[in-house]
């Protein structure tokens, strides 16, 4: 069985996830941390446990949905649809 929603947000390594540094997607990573930044700023949570907490969401709704980010794969897990 496929994963059905695994580009819903785009192809990985294409368009918008195309920018890459030490291999993740650049734009992802710099709007982590600008989701960090506020949610720290609005809630008055330490900024850093925030990043901590939007990038572990961010792997597990990519391994939910079918997506092998860099992360994943250095991980060594083997992402097929789960969900």
């Amino acid at each position: 069985m496929g994963c059905p929603y695994a580009n819903a947000l785009g192809e990985p390594g294409k368009g918008i996830h195309a920018a890459r540094i030490f291999g993740f997607a650049w734009n992802d990573t710099w709007m982590t941390v600008v989701a960090a930044l506020l949610t720290s700023f609005l809630f008055n949570i330490v900024w850093w446990k925030s990043l901590i907490a939007w990038f572990v969401t961010g792997e597990v709704l990519h391994y939910l949905f079918g997506v092998n980010s860099t992360f994943i794969k250095l991980l060594g897990l083997d992402n097929q649809c789960v969900a």
